[in-house]
């Protein structure tokens, strides 16, 4: 696996029987737990269990870029809403209070 492909690395200062010493999910949603790729049917750690939802989506900033527009123009204390979005299996709000 490459260093640069890394999303979310985990690591424990310490290792401890029976607890994983690093975690690491790249950024296609592989999950590797201590340098191994995880298989939750054949996992030393039976009370570890990992789920990463698969998206299409990558962020492009758009949030963002909506966040600092909206910043110039709210007053303090107002909160706005920045994205709202709802499908059939979830609901996507984000929120801003100023």
């Amino acid at each position: 696996m490459s260093e640069n492909n890394d999303w979310i690395k985990i690591r424990s200062n310490k290792k401890r029987d029976g607890v994983p010493w690093e975690l690491k999910i790249d950024m296609k949603g592989n999950v590797y737990v201590d340098g191994e790729p995880y298989d939750a049917a054949n996992s030393k750690y039976k009370n570890l269990s990992i789920d990463v939802e698969q998206h299409n989506k990558i962020s492009s900033g758009e949030e963002t870029q909506k966040i600092i527009e909206s910043s110039k123009k709210a007053e303090k204390g107002k909160t706005i809403t920045i994205k709202d979005k709802e499908s059939p299996d979830r609901k996507e709000t984000t929120t801003v209070k100023f």
